[in-house]
C-alpha cells in the first residue's frame, strides 16, 4: 500500500528531474556559446532555460548580460556596416535583435537598449530602404526589369515599419517599372508576357489608381491586338474502321461537344473563326469531295481571314475485355425459335436443347485523334494526337437466335435486356467523348499558343 503511495510521488519528481536537467543542458549551452562570443545565440538559448526553469537564477542573470553584450555588439557592428556602404546588412542586425528582444519577453524578461535605440533603429531601416529604392532605379536605367523590381518590392517588404512615404515610393516605382517592363516586350514582339507583365503591374497595389488601370487596359488591348492567331477548326472526321465501330453520330457528337464547350471560349490569344462561314466556304471548295485535305482547307483559311486551319479526324479505335467471366446454360425451348424464327410455342410443337451464354467484366476502351494545323498555303505547321481512355463493367448474353424464348431465370434476364447493354456502352462512349473533346481542345490551344511570346 505505502508503495502505491508514493509511486505518484516519485513520478512528479522525475518529471521535475527531467525538467531541470533540460534547463540545466541549456544553460550550459548558453555559457559555452558566451564564451565563444556568439552572443545573440546565448541569450536564445539561456531564454529556452528560463522557459523550462523559472527558478533558474543563474539562467536569468546570464540573459541579462549576454543580452546587453549582444545590443550593444549588434549595433557597433550595424555602424561599421553602415560606414562601409552596407545600410541592407545593418538594417538585418538590427531586425536580428528586434527578435532576440521579443524572444525575451516571451519569457517574462526585458533588456534595456540605449535610450537612442528606436531613433538609430528607424533611421537605419529608413536608410535601407533607400538604398533599395537607389538600387532599383539603377537597375531600371540599365534595363535589368525583375532586379528592379525586386529592390523596389523589398523596400517595403525587407525590413520591419517601413515609412509610409517609402511604401507609396515602392508601390509607385514597381508599378512603373513593371509597365515599361511590358511596353519593351510588346515591342521585341512578345505580346504575352507584355499582357501579363501589365497585370502584374495592375496588381501591384490592392486598389490600383485609375490613370494605372486605363494605361494597363490599353496595353493589354494592343497585345491582344498584335499577338492573337485565329484558328479555322474543321468539322470532325474519323477513319472508316472507327466510324463503323462507334457509327457517324459519334464524330457529330463530339464535333458539337467541342464547338459548344470549347471552341466558343479560347483562351487569351487564341481566336476561333466563325464555323459557320468556314463551312460555307468549305462546302464550295470541296464540290462533294470528301476528303479534306491541308490544301482545300488552306485555301478555306486564307478566304475566312484565319491565321491557321485545325483538321480533326478520330484515326484509332481499341476495344479491350479483361476480367471476363463467361457462364453457359442448356434450355429446351421449341425447334423453331431455335432456329433463331422466334415461333409462337404450341403443345404439339418438337423442342430442342440449346445453350446461351453471359459474359461480364471489365471493357477498356482507347480512342485516339490526330490534329493536323496548317497554315492558308496549305502547309502543315504543326501534328499532335489526342487520347482518351476510359473503362467501366459490361455485361452481355450471346444466343444464337430469338432470346425472348429463353426461359430465363431472373439474374439472367439483365444480360438480354437490350436498353441495359446499350446504356452500359452509351455511358462509356459518352465519358470517352468528353475526355477526348478536353484533350483536343487543349492540345489546339496549347499547339496555337506555344508560337506566341
Amino acid at each position: 500500500m505505502a508503495a502505491r503511495e508514493l509511486r505518484p510521488t516519485l513520478l512528479v519528481f522525475l518529471a521535475l528531474a527531467s525538467a531541470c536537467a533540460s534547463a540545466g543542458d541549456r544553460l550550459n549551452d548558453g555559457i559555452a556559446l558566451q564564451a565563444q562570443g556568439r552572443y545573440m545565440e546565448a541569450v536564445y538559448r539561456y531564454a529556452e532555460a528560463v522557459e523550462r526553469d523559472t527558478e533558474l537564477v543563474e539562467a536569468r542573470e546570464r540573459l541579462v548580460a549576454a543580452g546587453d553584450t549582444a545590443i550593444m555588439s549588434a549595433m557597433d557592428e550595424a555602424d561599421a556596416l553602415e560606414r562601409r556602404g552596407d545600410p541592407v546588412g545593418a538594417a538585418r542586425l538590427y531586425r536580428d535583435l528586434d527578435q532576440m528582444l521579443a524572444r525575451v519577453r516571451q519569457v517574462g524578461m526585458r533588456l534595456d537598449p540605449p535610450a537612442d535605440y528606436p531613433q538609430i533603429r528607424r533611421a537605419i531601416f529608413d536608410n535601407a530602404v533607400g538604398w533599395q529604392m537607389v538600387q532599383g532605379d539603377e537597375a531600371a536605367d540599365a534595363g535589368r526589369w525583375a532586379d528592379a523590381r525586386a529592390y523596389y518590392a523589398g523596400a517595403r517588404a525587407s525590413f520591419l515599419e517601413p515609412a509610409r512615404l517609402h511604401v507609396e515610393e515602392s508601390y509607385d516605382s514597381e508599378t512603373r517599372i513593371l509597365l515599361k517592363w511590358a511596353e519593351t516586350e510588346l515591342g521585341d514582339g512578345h505580346p504575352r508576357r507584355a499582357h501579363a507583365l501589365a497585370q502584374d503591374a495592375l496588381q501591384v497595389r490592392s486598389s490600383p489608381a485609375r490613370d494605372v488601370v486605363l494605361e494597363v487596359r490599353a496595353l493589354q488591348d494592343r497585345a491582344l491586338a498584335a499577338g492573337t492567331v485565329v484558328v479555322a477548326i474543321l468539322p470532325v472526321t474519323a477513319t472508316p474502321g472507327v466510324r463503323s465501330f462507334l457509327g457517324p453520330e459519334f464524330e457529330i457528337r463530339l464535333d458539337d461537344v467541342l464547338t459548344l464547350d470549347h471552341w466558343n471560349q479560347p483562351p487569351l490569344f487564341a481566336g476561333v473563326a466563325d464555323p459557320i462561314i468556314l463551312r460555307r466556304e468549305l462546302r464550295g471548295l470541296l464540290r462533294g469531295q470528301v476528303q479534306q485535305s491541308p490544301i482545300i482547307v488552306g485555301r478555306a483559311v486564307e478566304l475566312i481571314g484565319a491565321d491557321l486551319g485545325a483538321l480533326i479526324e478520330l484515326s484509332r479505335i481499341e476495344v479491350v475485355e479483361d476480367d471476363v467471366d463467361r457462364s453457359s446454360r442448356e434450355v429446351v425451348v421449341p425447334r423453331a425459335a431455335a432456329g433463331g424464327r422466334g415461333v409462337d410455342r404450341t403443345a404439339d410443337q418438337p423442342m430442342d436443347t440449346v445453350t446461351f451464354v453471359t459474359v461480364e467484366g471489365e471493357v477498356s476502351y482507347f480512342l485516339e485523334a490526330n490534329v493536323t494545323i496548317v497554315d492558308p498555303d496549305g502547309r502543315e505547321v504543326e501534328r499532335f494526337t489526342s487520347s482518351s481512355r476510359q473503362s467501366g463493367r459490361f455485361m452481355r448474353g450471346e444466343f444464337d437466335g430469338d432470346p425472348s424464348v429463353l426461359p430465363l431465370r431472373p439474374n439472367e434476364e439483365r444480360f438480354f435486356d437490350a436498353a441495359q447493354v446499350a446504356q452500359q456502352v452509351a455511358r462509356l462512349q459518352e465519358a470517352l467523348l468528353g475526355d477526348l473533346a478536353v484533350a483536343i481542345a487543349a492540345g489546339t490551344y496549347d499547339t496555337v499558343l506555344s508560337g506566341i511570346y
